[in-house]
């Protein structure tokens, strides 16, 4: 039977069972979380996942790499905020801060994959890991105040006036 999948990552397993380190890995897919239905949260979205396999990065990179992405991706106030994830240690979810709503917009989860989870692959180097959300920046940097706007509004007046970077 069919399931919703709520990430990608199993992509990054199925990838770490296949390659040899040193690799990087991204994949782009659909996922879908029973969520409450607001401006920054949908019953959907598209999640970007990374994975770097390498015996020399940490933590440090990881956060580096982050950091770059959103740098190009225009924000300049980003900050990372310790978090929990069960298959990574250290953890951090990676934010910007939303001008218009005052507040800090967190964009996804990022960490180092635990052991229990490289070693059964044949993996014994570290892994950064991260999985991001795709709607939530680009409704920042398209100046939309709801994310409802990209699924549940259809009003192609927003596709017509959205001034591109």
């Amino acid at each position: 039977s069919a399931i919703l999948r709520t990430h990608t990552t199993a992509v990054s397993a199925r990838m770490l069972a296949q390659l040899e380190p040193p690799a990087k890995v991204f994949c782009i897919g659909r996922v879908f979380r029973n969520e409450t239905i607001d401006y920054k949260h949908g019953a959907e979205f598209t999640q970007i996942e990374g994975i770097v396999v390498d015996e020399n990065v940490g933590f440090r990179d990881l956060l580096g790499y982050l950091k770059e992405f959103y740098i190009r991706m225009g924000f300049k106030k980003i900050r990372f905020r310790p978090s929990y994830f069960p298959y990574t240690e250290m953890s951090v979810e990676p934010e910007v801060y939303f001008e218009e709503k005052g507040e800090w917009l967190e964009l996804g989860g990022a960490g180092i994959f635990r052991p229990e989870v490289t070693v059964p692959l044949g993996i014994d180097v570290p892994v950064l890991a991260w999985g991001l959300s795709l709607e939530r920046p680009i409704m920042l940097r398209l100046a939309l105040n709801d994310i409802r706007n990209f699924y549940y509004k259809n009003d192609l007046d927003i596709l017509r006036n959205i001034k591109l970077w």
